[in-house]
């Protein structure tokens, strides 16, 4: 796995621009497009594209960075991300479709959907609005895998693929050519190739050559090689796709191109608890009123190697699109159940929405929120980095082997030369580092491992801590 201490600058690369009629000046433009760059310097995120979306049409657009830092690639608005959890977005419209056009009842309980609801106590609107733990409708919780039981709700209701209705309601209607209905869709080309009309799959394999790498921060300086997502599609994540295509998507919502104006508004409503509470989110959106302003969002978050953010201002007709090939862009803001600590967000609303209030007292507090997150997420990273220490290599000929958790999952450690590796994520390969003879941690993901040892030192298993969580896997071989 490539190490790389220190992020390599590269210029801003400009797709096009059209004028604002004299509503946004090129300074403007210009003052955000530092402002984005220096931004992502400061979060260390490799890549970065951005565009912005004003009465349907693309204002302007950029990438930033490197698509792929070992090859230096740069960054470009066709870049290809996963979107993460944008997809939600996407599969909301789908339901709201059904809802408007009297095929689906927002009430009706997911118990009808998956044996996982044993009663009718959550219905689909829970889903919707991230309200279905707990008491039903009581508080909001995000959870991208409860929403993810939409996918069975779309696919019943419609007698088709998630992928299909994807690539027939969005994609081709939209000319979003660049974009890829999920990263799996030529592991099985006939079939998908059958499932989509016949049509010809093979241009996502094109599109797949400009799909981003992803990366990570270890610490708050050291950026290190992640893994992809999992590759499939569903209600929650998959969808892969460039901010050009975004910006197609973004204008078509505003044409109501797929829903009415009047079933858009109830899913960019504050979803009202049990106790008459509006709550963050409305269906399959974020929705907000900051300083007077309604502000409809959504962000993507894989964790580690992807992350978006998506930002509607409906009043100025203006929206904001952001994908990026680190967790960078979201990790530390999407949390706060508010747009207005994530920095990026921040400087385009100051510049393009409330470049008034920045001069009253008091009237503008988003940057100090955005920098105070900041300061914040870094010094997470920072403390949360462990100091790696040199063991005689001679003892990884003993760790090195097969090591069982139960039937349907085992670990594998290899030894390569010096280094020795682990196959975390499932599917991938992890360098391990060493905090003492027996004691391991990756920097990929918050993990660490202790080899587990009997008489004469002959390794039986291991010790898995992640995520506040410890696993014992026993050495088969």
């Amino acid at each position: 796995m490539l190490l790389i201490a220190v992020l390599t600058t590269q210029p801003a690369l400009t797709f096009r621009a059209t004028d604002l009629e004299g509503q946004t000046s090129d300074k403007q433009l210009a003052r955000f497009e530092t402002q984005v760059d220096e931004l992502r310097q400061l979060l260390r995120i490799p890549g970065l594209s951005a565009v912005i979306v004003k009465d349907q049409k693309v204002l302007w657009a950029r990438g930033f960075g490197f698509a792929d830092l070992e090859k230096q690639i740069p960054a470009t608005p066709d870049t290809l991300y996963h979107i993460a959890s944008l997809t939600k977005t996407y599969a909301a419209t789908l339901i709201m479709q059904l809802v408007e056009q009297g095929n689906l009842d927002l009430n009706e309980p997911m118990s009808h959907y998956s044996s996982n609801f044993p009663d009718d106590s959550v219905r689909i609107k829970h889903l919707l609005s991230h309200t279905s733990q707990g008491t039903p409708g009581e508080r909001y919780q995000y959870s991208g895998s409860r929403y993810d039981y939409l996918t069975a709700v779309i696919e019943k209701k419609t007698g088709k693929s998630f992928r299909e209705l994807i690539v027939k309601t969005f994609l081709d209607p939209l000319g979003m050519s660049e974009s890829v209905p999920g990263h799996d869709v030529l592991d099985d080309a006939n079939k998908w190739s059958e499932a989509l009309g016949k049509v010809d799959v093979s241009h996502y394999a094109v599109n797949l050559t400009k799909l981003a790498q992803p990366y990570t921060l270890y610490g708050d300086t050291e950026i290190i090689r992640a893994a992809y997502p999992p590759k499939g599609i569903s209600a929650a994540a998959g969808l892969l796709s460039t901010v050009v295509d975004m910006a197609k998507y973004d204008a078509a919502i505003d044409r109501h191109t797929f829903i009415k104006p009047e079933t858009q508004a109830i899913a960019w409503t504050p979803f009202v608890s049990n106790a008459g509470q509006p709550l963050p989110h409305g269906l399959g959106w974020f929705a907000e009123n900051y300083q007077g302003l309604k502000l409809i969002w959504h962000y993507g978050h894989w964790g580690t190697g992807f992350s978006a953010t998506y930002l509607k201002v409906p009043e100025k007709n203006l929206s904001l699109i952001l994908l990026a090939n680190s967790e960078a862009l979201s990790d530390g803001f999407y949390f706060t159940g508010g747009i207005e600590t994530n920095p990026f967000a921040c400087a385009f609303l100051r510049l393009f929405v409330f470049e008034e209030l920045t001069k009253r007292a008091n009237g503008y507090d988003c940057e100090r929120l955005s920098h105070d997150a900041i300061v914040k997420w870094l010094e997470q990273r920072r403390k949360r980095a462990r100091r790696a220490v040199k063991v005689d290599p001679k003892l990884f000929e003993a760790y090195a082997g097969t090591y069982e958790l139960n039937a349907r999952r085992s670990f594998t450690v290899t030894r390569e030369g010096d280094r020795l590796f682990i196959d975390v994520p499932r599917g991938n390969k992890s360098e391990m580092f060493a905090e003492a003879e027996t004691k391991f941690f990756l920097k990929l993901a918050d993990v660490q491992i202790k080899f587990l040892k009997v008489e004469r030192g002959q390794v039986s298993g291991i010790e898995i801590v992640a995520n506040g969580d410890t696993l014992t896997a026993k050495k088969v071989k």
